[in-house]
């Protein structure tokens, strides 16, 4: 799995396991993952800071909110930040954004998609519209 790094005040590691999510659900409440990746801007520093908590457990919002603005625009824009804040979180939930799977998962995936197709094509009996 990539590491996702943001270099604030340090270099520092997102990491978004059962304590993140647990982090994120109080602050923001029940939320779907969807709307999560869909994140308002006033929400990134409390996925970055759910993220970062491990690394760092006296780690407050405020002090993210500080690096963070700190940051912005001497290493990154606010895209960059966000970016790479869903990128990880998505990784870590186990989902595929759209991106090219590796080799191993493009050869399991056609060892599946030969195994659902039929051998044999099975003409329609349905009447075609002329």
């Amino acid at each position: 799995m990539k590491i996702y790094t943001l270099n604030l005040d340090r270099e520092r590691e997102l990491q978004f396991g059962f304590k993140a999510i647990r982090e994120i659900r109080n602050k923001l409440g029940e939320r779907s993952v969807e709307s999560l990746l869909s994140l308002k801007w006033d929400e990134v520093p409390i996925l970055i800071w759910a993220g970062l908590k491990k690394d760092d457990k006296q780690l407050t919002l405020e002090k993210v909110e500080g690096l963070l603005d700190d940051a912005v625009p001497a290493k990154y824009t606010i895209i960059q930040i966000t970016n790479l804040v869903v990128e990880a979180f998505s990784e870590h939930m186990g989902l595929n954004l759209g991106k090219k799977d590796s080799a191993d998962d493009q050869e399991e995936s056609k060892k599946t998609t030969a195994k659902k197709q039929p051998k044999e094509t099975i003409p329609s009996t349905k009447k075609q519209k002329k």
